[in-house]
């Protein structure tokens, strides 16, 4: 018998022994790692570029980007459905997709700027830099 690595096959003749819990999470290893998209991250000085590899996306509509502190979250749909056909091999991903990317650094949440060309999700972020200035306090004198 040969055992299917993208499927749950290769699972089965360990199930006495081990429970379906803990086969759960090797799963993301063989079935295209969660369905998460591939990502990069590329660095100059105070920004950033992050990239997502989203082929199938019909609409930007389907796409959520989130950002908090040194975090970017991408999330959405992808759906490669053809009418009148039946899907009898999956290697390519698609269905409902979360990547979360923990970033070199914190950035600004109001100025992000996106896009989408040709399956690749561009993401451009920049540097929060704390204000350091200071404020001079008054002092009340109660005497």
């Amino acid at each position: 018998m040969i055992l299917d690595f993208y499927s749950n096959e290769w699972s089965k003749p360990f199930k006495h022994i081990f429970e379906d819990e803990f086969w759960g999470k090797f799963n993301q290893y063989f079935n295209g790692a969660g369905n998460q998209p591939k990502a990069n991250i590329y660095e100059s000085g105070n920004e950033l570029i992050c990239t997502f590899f989203l082929p199938g996306i019909k609409s930007v509509e389907d796409i959520r980007l989130n950002v908090y502190e040194s975090v970017l979250e991408v999330s959405g749909v992808i759906n490669l459905e053809y009418n009148g056909f039946r899907l009898i091999h999956e290697e390519q991903q698609q269905g409902s997709f979360k990547r979360t990317l923990e970033l070199p650094f914190p950035v600004r949440k109001d100025k992000v700027e996106a896009s989408y060309k040709r399956g690749l999700l561009a993401v451009h972020l920049f540097r929060l830099i704390p204000n350091k200035s200071t404020q001079a306090i008054s002092i009340i004198d109660e005497e």
